[in-house]
């Protein structure tokens, strides 16, 4: 989550701006049915519900000292080995494929059910004789093997043939999220009305056109191309500035004040605490999403501190050194590229120092990638 790269100086700035001033509200959870599982619970209805929590905007982050440059390793002439941009066939192959695959279409079978299929029914759960609330489907398309209903529904349901009624005695997870659920035998009374098997589906003109913007397969195909190679000239692209600019970072030696390091750390922490918050969650939860603990994240997140206040001191002396600027008009394309309605309320949120403290890092990051020479 940590590893260093181009983007760990801007970080901060970017997170601010895309989370500061912004509240989201947490979608209530509906009612779902009882056989479904929780995991398979999809957020569906009125997203306008007042039950969630909203996230109050936070102060912009004042801009640290980032310390004193006891030396500036070689920005200029730095050696860098270009990232491949071919586009194969294949790779265009390879993109149709997974558009098709993205469109399955099933067609009805004579046969017995078997996983992977999609088996429409109508059911109905009782408890002790007694039809359960939300226990009841009619016309419902299940896959078999998706994991949507609870242990032991899909499973017996292959073999089930159209038009077979049958009984499944199954029992709730004890962790259930309905207590008068949890743990309880019941009974699925099911009638299969299809058994569908997944098919693929044609490549031809009118899937195209009915799913994408292009009008027959070659055109889509050399859209895909075109899509791809400008994607492989992006990703070259960004590789060649990350790897000169840490190459340039790790050369250089930076004494940083502890006060700047512990404020960076803060303003990270603080971002990450507002996350967490807009998802209605705590800090704690929100670092277990990443696979940590409270400290282990917390250890990272100084040490990204460290490296922020590095690179912010190495980019102002190369921009002092060559004279780099941040103009009015460098100000509205990145107020643009995050979607502010104008310069104005991009510095309200964010804050003037850090606004052209991004600016500033990418264009020193360009300077040292446009003097930077192939190995």
């Amino acid at each position: 989550m940590m590893k260093k790269s181009l983007k760990v100086c801007m970080w901060g700035l970017a997170a601010v701006m895309m989370v500061s001033g912004c509240s989201k509200k947490a979608e209530s959870t509906p009612e779902t049915t009882p056989a479904v599982t929780d995991a398979s619970v999809e957020t569906t209805g009125d997203s306008s519900d007042e039950t969630g929590t909203e996230a109050q905007a936070q102060e912009p982050p004042v801009l640290v000292d980032p310390g004193k440059v006891e030396k500036l390793g070689d920005y200029k002439g730095v050696t860098f080995t270009p990232l491949s941009t071919e586009v194969t066939d294949q790779d265009v192959e390879d993109r149709i494929q997974s558009l098709i695959a993205a469109y399955p279409e099933y067609q009805e079978v004579e046969r017995a059910a078997q996983e992977g299929d999609v088996v429409n029914i109508d059911y109905v759960g009782k408890k002790d004789g007694v039809a359960f609330e939300g226990g009841t489907g009619e016309g419902y398309d299940l896959t078999l093997g998706s994991g949507q209903f609870i242990d032991g529904f899909e499973d017996g349901l292959i073999g089930a043939v159209k038009g077979q009624e049958l009984n499944l005695d199954l029992t709730f997870p004890e962790q259930y999220h309905s207590e008068e659920l949890a743990g309880q035998a019941v009974v699925f009374e099911v009638k299969v009305n299809e058994v569908k098997e997944q098919v693929e589906p044609e490549l031809n003109d009118a899937f195209i056109a009915e799913h994408t913007d292009s009008a027959t397969v070659e055109e889509y195909r050399k859209a895909v191309r075109e899509e791809m190679e400008q994607m492989a000239l992006s990703n070259a692209d960004n590789q060649k500035k990350s790897d000169v600019f840490l190459k340039v970072i790790d050369d250089s030696e930076v004494t940083t004040p502890e006060e700047s390091i512990q404020t960076t750390f803060e303003q990270q922490k603080s971002s990450y605490e507002q996350q967490a918050q807009m998802f209605g969650i705590d800090l704690d939860t929100l670092v277990s999403y990443y696979g940590m603990d409270l400290e282990s994240f917390e250890s990272e997140l100084m040490e990204l501190a460290k490296e922020i206040c590095k690179q912010n001191a190495v980019v102002k002396a190369i921009a002092e050194a060559e004279n780099i600027t941040v103009e009015d008009s460098d100000r509205e394309a990145l107020a643009e590229e995050f979607g502010y309605p104008d310069v104005d309320t991009m510095i309200e949120n964010a804050g003037a120092d850090n606004v052209d403290n991004y600016i500033q890092t990418e264009k020193v990051v360009q300077f040292i990638a446009d003097n930077a020479v192939e190995e």
